[in-house]
């Protein structure tokens, strides 16, 4: 299928005109912004400038949209032939419609609030027995509602008790690439932050509204040398045709530096899993604007290459058993995490970010596509 011309229609001509300016800001950026324009292939032979500049602008006119990948799908090297990419906005759309349609559930709904709400999304999972984070409470700017004593209290009682003890990780209940969420521990009345003391005026700052407190995940020791700060999670996609689901993707995400989160638009690392032996391919791939690729972690030194996966198969076969309890959406990006005693299942997506693995693997676009074109031909 070839993507056609796609422009939003803008609310008003003011707003026309403010996404005329950004979208020639991002251009510009592409072309002379030295982090943005950055190569990931140094070592290859480059196109040259205008002919970037002319690629950049045809994919605009095209696809109605900057491509801000350009450079980390290595479309600036003289050799690149990639035909496995799409245009992000156009991967949207056709994701989001085979997900979000009705009428292949029977009383002509979809189940993907189950997703978008983290805390039904925990509850469920923990009621179908696949490990999952567990929630403590409830936050927000002035209480706290805790689970285990059914009791709701003012906020400010965090900081009063000398004897609570408690370490976990605050997220909203719908934040998308980790955004609003930080982790959280209480130790005899004293609050930290990312590991910083905090006062709860400092903390309400940060509720800006409703968040879940889960208990802190304590990755295997694999995983905590990989990388030490963050809890370092896999990526798989999987798609669901006739209540059968299928792994097709997976990709690691490593977080970097000193940061509490693994997510891509955080500064993390993004690596191919290959699903039939669950070692990781090739290297590590910085987003935009954070760097270039890598064969080791720049911090713990680890080789990506060859690295394998501990519980690999066992995550695999839960996301699969979880996407088949909700075999009304097609795609979903599953985050899981790997403890000492197997893969806790964090969070579902089905607005999952298809450009991770349009970097990582290659075929994508065609597997994608072949799945989207079965499912919607069963919709007719």
């Amino acid at each position: 299928m070839k993507p056609a011309q796609r422009w939003p229609k803008p609310k008003s001509f003011r707003a026309a005109l403010m996404r005329v300016s950004r979208t020639w800001r991002e251009l510009v950026d592409l072309l002379f912004d030295k982090k943005l324009s950055r190569t990931y292939w140094p070592a290859e032979p480059r196109k040259s400038k205008p002919r970037i500049g002319g690629e950049l602008l045809w994919w605009l006119l095209r696809n109605g949209e900057a491509n801000r990948f350009y450079y980390v799908y290595g479309l600036d090297r003289r050799s690149a032939r990639r035909t496995d990419v799409m245009p992000f906005n156009h991967f949207q759309q056709l994701r989001s419609r085979a997900n979000l349609r009705t009428g292949r559930a029977p009383n002509n709904y979809n189940y993907v609030c189950m997703l978008r709400d983290k805390f039904l999304f925990a509850q469920l999972a923990s009621s179908l027995g696949i490990p999952a984070p567990r929630t403590a409470a409830l936050m927000d700017r002035g209480s706290v509602t805790w689970f285990d004593r059914n009791e709701t209290v003012p906020l400010e009682q965090l900081a009063e008790s000398a004897g609570s003890t408690f370490d976990g990780f605050c997220k909203t209940f719908s934040g998308m690439q980790g955004s609003g969420a930080f982790p959280l521990r209480i130790d005899g009345g004293e609050l930290f932050i990312a590991g910083r003391p905090a006062s709860v005026d400092q903390l309400r700052s940060r509720l800006t509204g409703r968040f879940l407190l889960q208990q802190r995940i304590e990755q295997h020791p694999a995983m905590h040398r990989l990388n030490a700060t963050s809890v370092n999670t896999l990526r798989l996609v999987s798609f669901c045709d006739r209540q059968k689901a299928e792994v097709a993707f997976g990709a690691l995400r490593v977080g970097t530096g000193q940061n509490s989160v693994d997510n891509w638009a955080a500064g993390g690392l993004i690596v191919r899993i290959d699903l039939g032996s669950g070692e990781l391919r090739g290297e590590g791939f910085f987003k935009p604007g954070y760097g270039g690729r890598t064969s080791v972690h720049p911090d713990s030194g680890v080789v990506f290459d060859g690295w394998r996966i501990p519980f690999f198969r066992e995550a695999m076969a839960m996301a699969v058993r979880m996407h088949e309890y909700l075999p009304g959406i097609h795609s979903v990006g599953w985050d899981v995490a790997i403890t000492g005693d197997g893969p806790v299942i964090v969070e579902g997506n089905d607005d999952w970010d298809g450009v991770i693995q349009m970097v990582v693997d290659r075929g994508f676009r065609q597997r994608f596509m072949a799945e989207y074109g079965s499912v919607m031909a069963q919709a007719r």
